[in-house]
């Protein structure tokens, strides 16, 4: 049986990294289940271990001769060096990207799997329309969204057509009582000049901030004219999955990014990526290419990332390491 093992969780909400890396997976591929037990397994399972797995869980394994997968999902090699002995005694390792199995290979001389993240949202309608003001919407995590320059881009935005950008994340939806970035706000690890200019922004940046909530961020991206992501070309970034594009394509609307995540690159005929400038310019002067772009990248989800998509290449993976076993 493929187990995949997840960390206990402390409330009722699974995150979103668990979902797609084990409880979507589990669903759709057969003789599957996801427990937070790894003394649970028995002779003849075949273990998934995400990130946060520790090397007393592989020598355990080991030691009860149980085969294992590493999924490797972020770069977090400077985080977790146990990665450099957990990785290359693994039975098989899977990841998301292909930038992230090139790391994989560079840090610990193993191969990998790419088995990309699968989308939980419905398929919705192609809808693009120019308004007098449009409407952008934003989500991603603090480690993302603290990074880029928001005054900026909204300006970028605005010299083409006048845009309002709401800003969904998952830091705390209270502004913190001194102008100061803190890590529970986000923007700590920025260099002090940046953070200074994100602090001058003021409480109103953080005022505007939207609590992420999965339902809400599904409602927000269809009361949307268009999903903007702008990204920042650092190596943890590179290493990123392309689940944000896909999740709001798969919803019908297009997405407005620029360079810096490979991933995104693999669907560069589904989006507009390039400098906002020029990019959103050309979404408001072809509405059809617009329309024919979404209707592109939801044919490339039917084949590559849908639950049942990404449950068929999780049973390759199986197969394979079941047959090495022999």
């Amino acid at each position: 049986m493929l187990v995949f093992i997840t960390p206990k969780l402390n409330s009722s909400r699974i995150p979103y990294s668990y979902r797609a890396r084990a409880t979507i997976p589990s669903a759709n591929v057969k003789d599957s289940r996801v427990t937070d037990d790894i003394n649970s397994l028995q002779p003849g399972d075949i273990a998934v271990l995400g990130k946060k797995h520790t090397k007393e869980d592989v020598e355990y394994l080991i030691s009860k001769e149980i085969n294992y997968i590493v999924d490797v999902a972020d770069d977090k090699f400077d985080q977790f060096k146990h990665w450099y002995f957990t990785i290359p005694n693994a039975n098989a390792v899977t990841t998301t990207c292909h930038r992230l199995r090139e790391v994989i290979q560079e840090e610990t001389g193993s191969k990998s799997y790419v088995i990309p993240d699968p989308t939980e949202r419905q398929r919705g309608k192609p809808k693009f329309e120019v308004k007098d003001v449009m409407n952008a919407f934003y989500y991603g995590s603090d480690g993302n969204y603290s990074k880029l320059m928001w005054p900026e881009i909204k300006e970028v935005l605005n010299k083409i057509k006048k845009t309002n950008v709401k800003i969904m994340t998952n830091v705390s939806e209270h502004p913190p009582k001194k102008q100061k970035l803190t890590k529970k706000h986000g923007g700590w690890w920025l260099e002090p000049q940046k953070r200074s200019q994100l602090e001058n922004y003021g409480m109103k940046q953080f005022k505007e901030l939207i609590p992420w909530d999965f339902e809400n961020q599904g409602k927000l991206v269809e009361e949307s004219d268009f999903v903007v992501l702008p990204v920042v070309d650092d190596r943890h970034s590179q290493c990123k999955g392309n689940n944000r594009p896909i999740d709001a394509l798969q919803q019908g609307r297009i997405v407005l990014t620029n360079p810096g995540i490979p991933s995104y690159e693999d669907l560069k005929e589904c989006l507009f990526i390039g400098q906002f400038y020029e990019s959103y310019q050309l979404m408001i002067d072809n509405p059809k290419m617009v329309i024919t772009k979404i209707r592109n990248a939801q044919n490339l989800i039917d084949q590559h990332y849908t639950p049942i998509a990404v449950g068929k290449k999780w049973e390759q993976v199986y197969e394979i390491v079941k047959r090495n076993d022999i």
